[in-house]
């Protein structure tokens, strides 16, 4: 993404005052934007990204990156009506509806913001890709890990819901959804169901995502994640990130992370270069 500076030139005379510096430009990674809420016309600024990068993922999907991840969702600030998208006039009449509710009232204050997000997606209709899509970046809120936002409540009873409902909702996907979308929640869910340590259910959904996957043409590398889940899975590690299933450059910040790091684990956080690397951070 590039990132374009506008360059604003002054002329001056004798009988203007003198001359402002011009303005900074924006934060490299991203700075605040002006927005109108669609419902009410409440002006509010919130941050957005601009530029940054991303260092493969964990098996949950998050990316790694040197902010945190996932990015704030723009919230109406006297509304709390999350904009995690654009709204037809159709579904703006609806949300004006929705979130006077007391069941969304409630979850301002019980649930994360990309929770709100999937509850509000779901009840416009929204594509399941979608709407589930928004949920597991829910689980990221709450999940422990690196560059976790410090405002996530990072509660194990929280994550659990939140993941046992998406496998839930995976489970339910019709037979003649979208086969690549079917794919890959399939495996996401497979994976929620691991981390749950239900790993009975984890090698059902890994099976049936790699049925789905049989029948896509371009399977953009989800034939390696299921089978390097599957081994994850065989070994009955339950960990947010295995590994063997992580950026190599993640690894020693991961070993950092083990309260209880199992055999497997200590095999490879003793390697010579990444101990090396782990004796560095400390």
């Amino acid at each position: 993404m590039m990132l374009l500076l506008a360059l604003l030139l002054q002329t001056a005379s004798t009988q203007s005052p003198p001359a402002q510096s011009p303005p900074p430009p924006p934060p490299l990674h991203g700075g605040p934007q002006q927005m109108v809420c669609p419902v009410g016309g409440e002006h509010f600024s919130a941050w957005q990204p601009t530029m940054y990068s991303t260092y493969g993922e964990r098996p949950d999907g998050k990316p790694y990156s040197y902010l945190p991840l996932p990015f704030p969702v723009p919230e109406c600030p006297t509304n709390k009506l999350l904009l995690f998208d654009t709204f037809s006039a159709e579904e703006v009449t609806a949300l004006t509806g929705i979130i006077a509710t007391p069941d969304y009232l409630r979850l301002i204050d019980t649930d994360t913001t990309y929770y709100r997000a999937y509850w509000l997606a779901t009840r416009l209709g929204r594509p399941k890709s979608q709407s589930l899509g928004l949920l597991l970046s829910a689980i990221w809120q709450v999940s422990p890990g690196a560059m976790t936002p410090p405002s996530t409540t990072n509660t194990d009873a929280q994550l659990r819901r939140y993941q046992a409902l998406f496998v839930g909702e995976v489970q339910k996907l019709a037979a003649t959804s979208d086969l690549k979308d079917r794919t890959w929640l399939l495996a996401r869910a497979a994976n929620a169901a691991r981390q749950m340590g239900r790993f009975r259910e984890a090698q059902q959904l890994l099976d049936r995502a790699e049925q789905s996957l049989a029948g896509v043409s371009d399977k953009r590398g989800w034939d390696g994640y299921v089978a390097k889940l599957r081994i994850v899975i065989a070994r009955r590690d339950v960990n947010v990130e295995p590994l063997d299933m992580i950026p190599e450059q993640a690894i020693a910040p991961a070993c950092t992370r083990r309260d209880h790091p199992n055999a497997f684990d200590r095999g490879i956080c003793s390697r010579p270069a990444i101990a090396a690397q782990i004796a560095k951070m400390r």
